[in-house]
């Protein structure tokens, strides 16, 4: 039977160049059968519940998911990797995309969901961190996200609004990573998404601050000129966006509507 191939893009693509990361998945034999995508390390778990949702409907099909940074996504895509679908965290980066990579120039992205960032603590919030403001307390370490990816540019623009500097920070190649330092207590709080702040709260006591100054997110999707000419991959992106399933799987994990 056809299996789900899935490479996890926050782990892949951290241990090796991304020239590398490019390489392999551009060498990777699709079919008409075959649906590659790239998508947002925020849509992980969601990603695979739908994937395997869409399978159950369609088993002959093989879905091929790398999940990362969404600039690292582009990065990749601009140094030569191939994919059927391209789902970002804010349509900025999507922007970027479809500005550099010739693949994706005529493409009519469509967005499929919609997130917020919110600032989370480390379990049982040793640090008594109830504000952004208090991320300027002496010794209080705060994760974010590099500037460059989705979650940081929103965490730096809250940071601005709010006039805060962070005591201390580490700089986190995307919004799964920053998760994982506040789990395991590595940093006194975080920014990261409501979704992945309900995932956390689901098996650990840690506390979540609304960022009310900040819009939420989009996540566009876009079919490249290749995911164009595969009809499993339309039909596959038609499911997305028009599914009362995949409405519902999103849902669930903490996703707003479109």
């Amino acid at each position: 039977m056809p299996r789900i191939r899935t490479t996890i893009g926050v782990l892949a693509c951290l241990t090796l160049p991304l020239a590398a990361c490019a390489s392999s998945s551009a060498q990777i034999e699709t079919t008409d059968h075959t649906v590659t995508v790239f998508a947002a390390a925020s849509l992980g778990q969601a990603g695979e519940e739908l994937i395997t949702a869409y399978r159950t409907e369609h088993p002959d099909v093989e879905i091929i998911a790398t999940y990362a940074g969404s600039s690292q996504l582009v990065t990749q895509m601009v140094e030569g990797a191939s994919a059927d679908l391209l789902i970002t965290a804010d349509t900025a980066t999507m922007k970027t995309a479809q500005a550099n990579i010739d693949a994706l120039a005529q493409a009519r992205p469509q967005v499929i969901a919609s997130n917020k960032l919110v600032l989370a603590t480390a379990p049982g919030n040793p640090a008594s961190v109830g504000s952004v403001n208090d991320l300027a307390s002496p010794g209080v370490i705060t994760a974010l996200c590099a500037p460059q990816v989705p979650c940081g540019r929103l965490a730096q623009q809250e940071l601005a609004q709010t006039d805060i500097t962070p005591a201390k920070s580490t700089q986190e190649a995307n919004v799964s990573a920053v998760a994982t330092k506040i789990s395991s207590g590595q940093a006194d709080a975080g920014f990261i998404y409501s979704t992945d702040a309900k995932a956390l709260s689901a098996s650990q006591n840690i506390t979540i601050i609304e960022l009310p100054g900040l819009e939420s997110n989009s996540y566009p999707m876009a079919l490249t000129e290749a995911g164009q000419a595969n009809p499993t991959a339309r039909d596959f992106a038609s499911w997305l966006t028009e599914s009362e399933q995949a409405s519902a799987i999103l849902a669930h994990y903490g996703f707003n509507p479109a």
